[in-house]
């Protein structure tokens, strides 16, 4: 009798397992796991966790989806495709397993990969991220996260990332991978980025930083014959490149700058001084104060003061300039004109 007993309760505990569901509240996206083949219990508004369950790659691009819930009932998940549709939240703390995810071409403004940390692969461009945490996702080799709306990425903790594409955000900072060692690509053209350090990083090949405020860019990591495209054109306040090779730099084939750019290999300032009015700035280097002599007849508007890690501030105008307050380096004296004219000079701070 007791024997009875266990069997019967087990088959129930049996049958109250397989009939366990999660959820699929958009009917979109219960429709597309219909069609698959993944969802065998009709639509109802759940899949049965047995149907998701043993589902490792999954694709439910271009289906008109705005709401993923249900997702987490796919445990074994290896690989999410689900570009192409209106989600505007992705949360995939469940699918713990997962290495390859492609999210582009949403509306999502919140994405939750915070427990994925195998993921290797992440395609989250063309949506509406603000910002984005991969601390966690240690195994990440390539992220593109171009179109979206990030103001700062940092990367410090993915040290497998070979390639960085994050053009088109608003991107003021950017924190690059603690040891880059496999770093080729960067593509971070388009942002308001001032300051890029990739000294550390031996294998570089391809390089975009064109559109940004840069002020300084260093790429001497010793291996600047492997970089086959650099452009860093677009960025009228950057006078310094920091190179391994001026000869090689300048006659690179794919290496592109604006005129007003000179490459350095001891990251020191030469004395060319790319000028639209004729401006005298003296003394230069300076300690305390320098002052400022114009060969034309139109009045200085304003003064900006530039310092290396693209900081600026405003300085008041006059013919001598207080600088005693800030620490010795190199700036950049931006003058404008009240015609429009412009002008950035470059001074040595003692």
């Amino acid at each position: 009798m007791k024997l009875q007993i266990l069997i019967t309760v087990a088959l129930f505990i049996t049958t109250i397992s397989y009939s366990q569901t999660t959820p699929v509240p958009d009917p979109a996206f219960e429709a597309k796991l219909i069609s698959l083949g993944i969802d065998t219990n009709g639509m109802n508004g759940n899949i049965l966790n047995s149907d998701a369950e043993g589902v490792t790659n999954l694709n439910v691009s271009d289906s008109g989806i705005s709401n993923l819930a249900g997702i987490e009932a796919f445990v074994d998940l290896l690989m999410l495709d689900c570009e192409d549709n209106m989600i505007s939240n992705l949360d995939l703390s469940f699918n713990t397993m997962l290495t390859f995810l492609d999210c582009n071409n949403n509306l999502i403004s919140s994405l939750n990969i915070n427990a994925n940390n195998d993921l290797i692969s992440l395609n989250a461009s063309d949506n509406s991220l603000t910002n984005i945490n991969l601390a966690n996702n240690l195994a990440l080799s390539d992220i593109t996260l171009q179109n979206n709306q990030l103001t700062d990425l940092d990367l410090a903790n993915n040290l497998n990332l070979y390639q960085i594409v994050a053009h088109d955000n608003s991107l003021t900072s950017i924190t690059f991978p603690a040891s880059p060692t496999l770093l080729e690509i960067v593509w971070i053209y388009n942002n308001s980025l001032t300051n890029i350090d990739l000294t550390t990083a031996p294998i570089l090949a391809t390089l975009r930083f064109e559109d940004n405020d840069l002020v300084f860019l260093d790429l001497r990591n010793g291996n600047n014959t492997n970089i086959n495209t650099m452009d860093a054109r677009g960025n009228p306040d950057l006078q310094l490149i920091c190179v391994d090779d001026v000869v090689f730099a300048s006659n690179a084939t794919n290496w592109n700058k604006d005129a007003t750019a000179e490459y350095s290999e001891t990251c020191v300032l030469g004395n060319n001084d790319n000028s639209n009015f004729d401006v005298v700035i003296a003394p230069n280097p300076a300690t305390n104060s320098f002052y400022i002599q114009l060969n034309t007849n139109t009045e200085i508007e304003t003064l900006e003061w530039i310092n290396l890690a693209g900081q600026k501030q405003s300085l008041p105008v006059a013919e001598t300039v207080d600088i005693s307050n800030f620490a010795t380096g190199i700036y950049f004296l931006k003058i404008t004109l009240s015609d429009g004219r412009q002008h950035t000079h470059k001074i040595f701070k003692k």
